[in-house]
């Protein structure tokens, strides 16, 4: 049969998202009903606010983008890093947000920076920003300066 609606978090997801709430929804629900929603948007790296956003799908940044963090940190398993072995896919995910960012210093981050560039799990052009082509714009630029033209 059904799925048996249990908290608020599931009715206003069903509302917003229709019968086929996707799985990360529901896992996100679940983790926010077992702790809370600010310890799980602390752990996601995202705000509260755009936590219920998502639940109630009037988030305006990217749903793949938290669709993956989410089953990163909640539904996967470990992974085989090639650098350090067995790990959890969010220590993944962290050394993945490290690296981006730049935020970490010492032997590990050179060696973590060095496979993480390579490996599969860090998917190519994942920020949004370097795949978005700046539009082309025919424009002429105007230079204006204070000197009086030479005689």
């Amino acid at each position: 049969m059904g799925h048996h609606i249990t908290s608020d978090r599931e009715i206003v997801a069903q509302d917003a998202w229709g019968e086929d709430v996707p799985d990360w929804i529901m896992t996100l629900i679940g983790e926010c009903d077992g702790s809370s929603q600010n310890k799980v948007a602390t752990r996601l790296g995202i705000s509260a606010a755009a936590v219920s956003q998502v639940i109630r799908k009037s988030y305006l940044g990217s749903y793949d983008n938290v669709a993956m963090r989410v089953r990163e940190i909640y539904i996967s398993g470990d992974i085989e890093c090639p650098a350090i072995g067995v790990i959890s896919s969010e220590i993944c995910l962290h050394w993945r947000d490290e690296i981006r960012k730049g935020t970490s210093a010492g032997p590990q981050r050179i060696l973590m920076t060095r496979f993480c560039r390579k490996c599969p799990r860090n998917m190519p052009g994942s920020n949004k920003a370097a795949q978005t082509p700046a539009p082309e714009i025919d424009f002429k630029p105007v230079f204006k300066t204070r000197r009086l033209p030479r005689a």
